[in-house]
């Protein structure tokens, strides 16, 4: 089910899950490494649930600076349940969907971390890790430094 979810939010919001992809990469390109800063985010405008009335979904993405290494990637997944929504109903696997469907490739690994739960909303968190060594993909370059 999570694959199928995955692949209709990329049909559904696919440009705007490309942009907030290469904003992403820049920001950990551009501020992160060459402008020294710790951390950077970036957020995609709130969508509506894929298959939860009345839910609607926030997705923010942060590179951080781990050390002198390349910056790590997180995601952050919100799902808010409107006033008239049971939040006993929703199907908050569907916040997985949206972080496979951000991490857009198959060479990035999604990996929860953890999530937080507040009356009428839950925040999920997850890392991604590289798959395979950037040098082995092909147009990986592209990842670490990305092109105007």
């Amino acid at each position: 089910m999570i694959g199928t979810l995955t692949r209709r939010i990329q049909m559904i919001c696919g440009d705007e899950l490309s942009l907030l992809r290469r904003q992403m990469y820049s920001l950990a390109w551009q501020d992160i490494h060459e402008g020294a800063v710790e951390g950077a985010a970036t957020a995609m405008a709130r969508k509506p649930s894929c298959v939860n009335h009345g839910v609607s979904v926030d997705v923010v993405c942060f590179a951080l600076r781990p050390s002198n290494e390349d910056a790590t990637f997180m995601i952050s997944v919100a799902m808010h349940v409107h006033p008239d929504r049971r939040s006993g109903d929703v199907y908050w696997e569907e916040a997985d969907a949206w972080a496979q469907a951000v991490a857009g490739h198959e060479w990035f690994r999604v990996e929860p971390r953890g999530r937080l739960e507040n009356p009428g909303s839950r925040v999920f968190h997850y890392a991604l890790t590289e798959e395979a060594l950037a040098s082995e993909m092909p147009g990986a370059s592209s990842l670490r430094q990305p092109t105007a």
